[in-house]
């Protein structure tokens, strides 16, 4: 009997489209910005009739059954310690997903390989790898990333961790021109990386819920929502904790992984923390505030709160950063400093969302963001 993966490959011969997919983490659940980028991935290109090869670093968000609903193998892999780690030159989020098993796999066919993120790029320094195509999905322009990560921590280890991880991975993402092709994931990134590489396409990130579902009239509170044992979700909430809600007759309610530690910082009255919400709770919480407010110092990547918070919630009062170069401040109200963020937060809460701005959000904005479409764009670049 021919092994299971010679069948795949005679199947593959007669027109089936195969695809191995290399997750930098484990994407189920999808409950943080790159998880849920790249579930949906799967989830639309399996829709689409891609038989996908699924191969997952798994660290503490252990195995996930879902997965086998779309992906014909599911593989994971462990991550390297970084007490392994000290003395290397290459980046540790690069080369703690280094893996023979995974490279192995991947060299037994002639399938094309869908990398997510530079972290799992090793495989472009594989002496095998001009033997079948590679594209990367960017989900930062990586160095950029962790250079305003040390400028958000205060910490003397991370800061130094950090600032060396920029410099490691600035040296490294010149060896990205070995893939046919990257998939840029913000307007922002795609001016970058188009610079530097021969063949980049602008793939929007796929979201959670990609129809409009925003509820028109007002709302009691305000909401601040990530992820808040990430240095730049720290840095922002604590902007709005020190800076902006003192003093102000406003509800704030600061939601996320990490919200009970960051409780301790404060005494206002006006400001309650919601530790580790589920998913549909915090939907609930997008969807039922007045103002979801939204600022970073870290102008990278592509923020998912926000377009979650667009499709789902009502006003948006972001900084200028949260906007840079990404389409996105004309459906926002961009303050520039917090005496301006304060004035805008009041004269909103008087303000009820209209039907008339959740059409126009339908009209220019749902199509961009389209899961379905942005599924095509990645089967037409790789098949």
């Amino acid at each position: 009997m021919p092994s299971k993966r010679k069948l795949l490959n005679l199947v593959a011969l007669m027109g089936e489209k195969y695809l191995h997919i290399v997750d930098l983490d484990v994407p189920f659940p999808a409950n943080y910005g790159a998880a849920i980028d790249m579930y949906f991935r799967i989830k639309n290109l399996s829709a689409m009739g891609v038989h996908i090869i699924l191969h997952c670093f798994e660290y503490g968000r252990g195995k996930a059954s879902r997965l086998s609903n779309y992906c014909s193998e599911v593989h994971y892999y462990p991550r390297k310690s970084i007490l392994q780690f000290p003395f290397r030159q290459d980046p540790y989020i690069v080369y703690s997903r280094n893996n023979s098993e995974l490279a192995n796999r991947i060299f037994a066919d002639d399938y094309p390989v869908l990398l997510e993120g530079v972290h799992t790029c090793s495989l472009l320094m594989d002496v095998r790898y001009k033997k079948k195509p590679f594209y990367v999905r960017m989900h930062n322009v990586e160095h950029e990333y962790y250079e305003y990560l040390a400028k958000a921590t205060t910490h003397p280890l991370k800061k130094y961790y950090y600032q060396k991880e920029s410099e490691r991975l600035k040296k490294f993402e010149k060896n990205l021109d070995r893939a046919q092709c990257l998939f840029s994931v913000s307007e922002r990134d795609h001016a970058t990386l188009s610079a530097q590489f021969p063949r980049v396409e602008y793939v929007p990130p796929f979201i959670y819920n990609d129809t409009i579902d925003c509820k028109p009239g007002r709302g009691g509170y305000a909401l601040y929502h990530g992820n808040l044992t990430v240095a730049e979700n720290i840095q922002a909430a604590e902007f709005l904790i020190k800076e902006v809600f003192p003093g102000l007759k406003v509800r704030l309610l600061i939601a996320g992984t990490g919200a009970s530690k960051l409780a301790k910082t404060t005494s206002l009255q006006n400001i309650e923390f919601i530790s580790s919400p589920s998913t549909p709770d915090l939907r609930e919480l997008v969807s039922n505030a007045q103002i979801n407010i939204l600022p970073t110092f870290q102008p990278t990547g592509i923020k998912h709160k926000l377009i979650n918070s667009l499709f789902i919630g009502r006003h948006c009062v972001v900084n200028p950063m949260m906007v840079e170069d990404n389409g996105l401040a004309q459906y926002c109200h961009v303050a520039s400093d917090a005496a301006q963020m304060r004035n805008m937060i009041l004269d909103l809460f008087k303000q009820e969302f209209t039907q008339a701005e959740i059409d126009r959000r339908k009209q220019t904005l749902q199509p961009v963001y389209s899961n379905v479409h942005n599924a095509e764009k990645i089967m037409k670049v790789i098949f």
